[in-house]
């Protein structure tokens, strides 16, 4: 019993710790640099075991209706990775982003770190525009285990989608109203919401704003907003279901979101904070967490592991010397408490990468808890290359990473990683790119080996994307993991 307090103690001082330097900053001009989550990424953290095949399908699930900040909520608290587009994401509305997005992964430089089918939406004629686009999971025995299709078209002022998510959304200068499958997007909740079948409207008088919500299950929401563009956004509903009722008020500011959710006859609320730095190419930080108790206001809906702890953070901050072969050093924290126990755990990290595209390395320590001093540390080292010929580009990559037992004084097995990528740009935007990966779990690719492949073609009138996973084990033969296959058609 006095080793878990000692543990627990230990731990809630890191808390207190890391939450005090993180105020300290929060009026610095600092800002996030941080890239989007994509299907690829979630794939290779499936595969290395990062996550399990659970958390892998609820991310990509999440990937595919458009909901990016829940993804990068999730890679943080599965991956303790950091990610998102803090101020456009609070600020923008469900028609920005979808415009956003196709430029964000255009513009990177990684091949890996593009999401595969990603959406190329057009500006709408006099007449129509849209695509038909579906996408398919297959399991190693090439059974389906998720699949979505869709059919989209804009038209001057309105949008129909039909498929997967049904819904009619017209939007003009002042409101916007959605027919169908309603959900946090069209909402701009700060928590994720259920998807509800119903009519939503919204209405502006200036800065001033009304909306309302009425779902077939009788779920009704009536919500005030006051906005002033992208210096301060505040909004409060009231929420009533069939047996509950409860008031959520939200908040959005140049440096980050809050959110406060309470249901009558509750004692813990629902709180969620996304906090960001301001505009600067060297610093950048940011935190984000959920405290909540036992139960959510319907009709919330957190992920499950969210949701069984009562709290959890992350943090992050990133220095990056530009001039100095735009050396990177990342450090990020990761802070959970289950619901029904008063034990804290904590994961540490630090990564630091550096060098031209001709050479770039990279090295990154992982304390794996903290509560139990650093006990089990993950140790990791990446080698890159990348050359540009005109309008194409390859890449080079390695890495090697080892986990240390300082209690057993043991080292695993290293994990070997060799990866090649071409690419080449095309007008519009567009890029095809197929890449390769080899990987060795235990070191030992006659024991095991997996073979990991990305590619995508894309022209005027249609994207493809196929991204699959093979696996040897036990010096069997090689046999396909999991794959999947996007395509969309545009006109």
């Amino acid at each position: 019993m006095d080793t878990e307090k000692k543990r627990a103690k230990s731990a809630i001082s890191i808390l207190f710790t890391l939450a005090a330097a993180l105020v300290g900053m929060l009026f610095s001009p600092l800002a996030t640099q941080a890239a989007e989550i994509t299907e690829t990424q979630v794939f290779e953290w499936w595969d290395d075991g990062t996550i399990g095949a659970e958390e892998a399908n609820e991310m990509l699930t999440l990937i595919d209706e458009g909901k990016t900040q829940e993804v990068c909520a999730l890679a943080e608290i599965y991956a303790n990775e950091p990610c998102g587009t803090e101020e456009q994401a609070v600020f923008a509305d469900d028609e920005h982003t979808d415009k956003t997005a196709g430029k964000k992964h255009a513009g990177n430089k990684t091949a890996g770190n593009q999401t595969a089918g990603k959406s190329r939406v057009k500006k709408p004629s006099r007449h129509y525009s849209g695509h038909l686009a579906a996408k398919v999971r297959y399991d190693s025995a090439g059974h389906v285990t998720a699949h979505r299709e869709e059919l989209l078209f804009n038209f001057h002022r309105a949008t129909l989608r039909l498929g997967t998510q049904e819904l009619l959304t017209y939007k003009d200068k002042r409101g916007e109203a959605h027919f169908g499958q309603i959900s946090t997007r069209e909402l701009k909740s700060a928590i994720p919401l259920d998807t509800l079948w119903g009519t939503a409207l919204a209405y502006s008088f200036g800065a001033l704003g009304l909306a309302g919500l009425i779902d077939t299950s009788g779920t009704l929401r009536a919500h005030a907003s006051y906005n002033r563009g992208k210096v301060f956004t505040a909004g409060a509903s009231l929420w009533k279901t069939a047996n509950t009722y409860s008031v959520m008020a939200q908040a959005a500011f140049p440096f980050g979101q809050v959110a406060y959710w309470q249901q009558f006859g509750e004692r813990t609320p629902l709180i969620h904070f996304r906090l960001h730095g301001r505009d600067s190419s060297a610093f950048s930080w940011r935190t984000t967490g959920y405290i909540h108790g036992d139960s959510l206001p319907p009709p919330a809906r957190l992920s499950p592991s969210i949701a069984k702890r009562r709290f959890w953070t992350t943090q992050n901050i990133t220095y990056r010397a530009k001039k100095f072969f735009d050396t990177r050093v990342s450090a990020s924290a990761r802070i959970l408490s289950p619901l029904h126990s008063d034990s804290v755990s904590g994961r540490l990290a630090l990564d630091i990468s550096g060098g031209p595209p001709a050479l770039r390395i990279g090295a990154k320590f992982t304390c794996v808890e903290a509560s139990e001093n650093c006990r089990q540390t993950i140790f990791q080292g990446t080698a890159g290359t990348t050359r540009e010929f005109s309008t194409l580009s390859a890449m080079l990559s390695g890495s090697a990473r080892t986990q240390h037992d300082r209690t057993e004084k043991s080292w695993s097995r290293p994990r070997i990683e060799i990866g090649a990528s071409v690419s080449e740009k095309k007008s519009g935007g567009r890029e095809d790119m197929f890449k390769v990966t080899l990987v060795a779990p235990d070191a030992s690719p006659r024991e095991n080996l997996q073979i990991r492949s990305e590619t995508r073609l894309t022209c005027d009138f249609l994207e493809f994307s196929l991204i699959a996973t093979f696996k040897k084990n036990d010096g069997a033969k090689i046999r396909p993991a999991h794959a999947q296959i996007s395509s969309k058609i545009l006109f």
